[in-house]
């Protein structure tokens, strides 16, 4: 979405005037297009927790079901590297809560930023209504 200087007003006798948006307008308008950017931010990163933490339930499934003398190995890098299954299970729930905190604090932003959204949408809907609205001068 772009910031648009220009703003057209509607005048049943006059047809389409162009009028300048005036700068409290415009900041509250770029205001809205970073708060919009971010939450899509937020929106995609916690689309990405969020697989995560399914990725590490699906493996924490796979662990559980195995004996506890089994061979388990782990991805570090481009190497794999022999771990016993308790500690596995620890690394992996150890990073699941930490993703899990991550999720609360996006969900924490993203409510947040959608809260911002709505006021930004509100002010600038005033805008628009006074905006529209025939001046008394011009109507005389």
């Amino acid at each position: 979405m772009a910031v648009y200087a220009y703003f057209p007003i509607f005048h049943s006798s006059l047809g389409v005037t162009v009028q300048r948006l005036p700068p409290e307008v415009e900041k509250t308008l770029a205001k809205y297009q970073e708060v919009e950017a971010q939450l899509a931010s937020v929106m995609t990163q916690k689309g990405t927790v969020i697989s995560y933490i399914k990725e590490i339930e699906r493996a924490l499934g796979i662990l559980k079901d195995l004996p506890s003398d089994a061979v388990v190995y782990r991805s570090t890098g481009h190497v794999l590297v022999k771990v016993s299954k308790d500690d596995a299970v620890k690394d992996l729930e150890g990073k699941k809560e930490e993703l899990e905190i991550r999720l609360t604090s996006l969900e924490r932003m993203e409510s947040i930023l959608k809260k911002q959204l709505e006021e930004l949408r509100s002010a600038l809907s005033k805008y628009m209504k006074t905006a529209t609205e025939p001046r008394k001068e011009e109507e005389e």
